[in-house]
This record gives structure tokens, sequence and C-alpha cells, in this order.
């Protein structure tokens, strides 16, 4: 019950690792939300600001709708600036509450103290169920202007108006917890879901490695991902049909799983794909030549010592925007030479 208690408002309803993973998802949404929340927020605190001084219903809370707008304004700069500084996408989320929240507390309890309040209560349900954070976060954060309101209707409020607003801020506080716990709740749930299965479209069931859809998805991604060169590796595995035949299906897996596990330890798994059968991809950028070689001739050893062959075509270009298409067919190119030598020389293994 507790570790439940824990998932739920900790990481929405999923654990730390599902919750890590959606992170840049999650600011990028709040990100997007907070800007258009903010031009939203200037634009209507700025139509109010200004029928303050033709209308003497909104004459009262002119300070208020002033100071409304210069947070607004702040409030899109930092947006704006979220997206190179990631840690000001929090930052974006709770201003932007803020500026609702207090501009609710203040025609509340400094402009029309003798009102009961309602844009506070309204504000205090709707906005934080617009963005996305940890539960418990969000919940201590209500709770201080939850009791910045009743601290503020204490000092501003008499009789009857005041016990009603101070139960209203404890009735509507509490909902406005239970709601946004939940829809925080389906929120990140339904990231980490959307996580996995895009993980899923691009992983390689069998060997783990990025598969084709990843392959193809991120070939135009590689100009912009090198700075002095780039070099594609290209790999089939020697014999794969004659082990099928030969020792079975399994033994066929074991030995592309093999091939994969010693390629994704000599170039990493950020950039090596198994894009067919037999047929696997490397792309290793602003290394040398001799470099790429070397880590070559290791991985052709490794995968002799356990008792397979592969054969390999190699293009480096060291120049910047180079033909990634024509990178990866001058590679393969090599590769079906390096093949053909091969079987030249194991006759009889083809047979």
């Amino acid at each position: 019950m507790l570790e439940g208690l824990k998932r739920n408002i900790l990481y929405g309803g999923t654990d730390r690792n599902g919750y890590i993973a959606v992170q840049d998802k999650i600011s990028a949404v709040n990100r997007t939300t907070s800007l258009v929340f903010a031009w939203v927020a200037t634009f209507l605190i700025s139509a109010m600001f200004v029928l303050s001084f033709y209308q003497d219903g909104f004459a009262k809370s002119k300070p208020v709708y002033l100071l409304g707008v210069i947070f607004s304004i702040i409030q899109v700069i930092i947006s704006v600036l979220a997206k190179k500084i990631p840690v000001l996408s929090y930052i974006s989320v709770y201003m932007a509450t803020s500026v609702f929240l207090l501009y609710g507390i203040a025609i509340a309890t400094i402009t029309r103290p003798e009102e009961q309040t309602v844009t506070f209560m309204v504000l205090l349900i709707f906005v934080p169920l617009i963005f996305v954070d940890r539960p418990i976060r969000m919940a201590l954060f209500l709770v201080f202007y939850i009791a910045l309101f009743i601290f503020m209707a204490l000092r501003t409020k008499t009789g009857s108006i005041l016990s009603v607003d101070v139960t209203d801020a404890i009735i509507f506080g509490v909902l406005a917890i239970l709601s946004e716990t939940v829809v925080y709740r389906a929120k990140i749930k339904g990231y980490v879901l959307e996580n996995r299965l895009h993980i899923m479209s691009e992983t390689d069931q069998l060997t783990g490695m990025n598969n084709r859809n990843c392959f193809e998805w991120r070939l135009d991604k590689y100009p912009d991902m090198y700075t002095n060169s780039i070099c594609c590796i290209y790999i089939d595995a020697n014999g794969l049909h004659e082990i099928n035949n030969l020792e079975g299906h399994k033994a066929g897996d074991d030995m592309l799983r093999m091939i994969a596990n010693i390629l994704t330890k000599q170039f990493g798994k950020q950039d090596t794909y198994r894009i067919g059968g037999d047929e696997y991809v490397a792309f290793v950028t602003d290394e040398s030549l001799t470099d790429i070689h070397s880590r070559i001739a290791q991985m052709n050893s490794q995968i002799k010592e356990a008792g397979y062959h592969i054969a390999v075509g190699c293009e480096y270009c060291d120049r910047r925007n180079a033909d990634i298409s024509k990178l990866i067919v001058d590679a393969e190119t090599k590769m079906y030479r390096d093949k053909a030598e091969y079987y030249e020389k194991h006759e009889s293994f083809r047979r």
C-alpha cells in the first residue's frame, strides 16, 4: 500500500525509471503550454487593465491588473528561454500558476474583500490541470497558496464572508489536490506508455539493437551530428542460412545476438542498427580512420573467437555535408566485395 502511494504521489502511478524516461517529454509539453498560457494571460489581463480606465467596476483592481501584466510578460520571456535552459520549464509552470493564483487572491482579499470569493476557487481547480508534474510537488505548491489565501482572508474579511471563504478554500483546495493527482497520473502513465511503444517500434526484438525503423528515421539527422568526419560500417553475418539449415534457427539467432553484442560494445548502442536479417550498420562520427580500422579489427577478432564470420564494408568521409545515402551504398558495396572474397575462400561452406 505504501509503495503504491509512493508511486502515485511521486511518479504519477509509474516507477522512477519510467518517470525519468519521460521527463523530457513532460518538459516539452509544459514549455509549450506555459508559453501559450503566458500569452493568453498577458492579453486578458492587459485588456482588463485598459478597461480599468473606463469602467468603474474594474477601476479598484487597476494595481492588480498592472502587476499581472508585468508578471505575464516575465512569464513569456521565461517560457521562451526554457527551450535553451530546460530547468526553466518547471519555473515557467509554477510561475504561470502563481500569476493566476496571486491574481485570484488579490482580487478576493485586496480589491473586493466584501464579496464572497469565486475567482480564486475557480483558478485553484482549473489552472494546475493545464500542466504536468510530480503530483506531490504541485500538491505542496497548492497548499502554500491555499494557506496564503486564508492568511489574507483573515486580515481583510469579516463575518460570514470570512467563514464561507475559508471553508471554500479548504474544500476546493482538497478537490484541487485530488483532481491534479488523478489527472497527472493519467497523463504521466500515458506518456510512459507512449514512450514504451516508441522504443518497441525502434528496437529489434531479437538483439535489442536499434532496428530499421530507427535507422531510416535517423538518416536525415546524421548530417547535423558530426563536425569533421563520418564513417559508415556495413556488416553482414556470413553463413546464417547454412547455420539455420544445419543447426536450427536457434543457433542462427544465437549468432545474430552474439554479433550484435560485439558490434554494440565496439561502436555503442546509439549509432548501431540491425537493418535486415543478417545485416548491421554502424556510424562513427569525428574519429580518425586509423582508429576506426583498429576497432573493426578488434570486432572481427572477437567474432572469430566466438566461432563466427562477418563481411565488413567501411566508407569514410572527412568533410561536411556528406551524401549519407551514397556513404551507405559505398559501404554496402565494399561489404559485398568482402563477402564474395570470403565465400571464394570457403567454397565448401557455401555448398
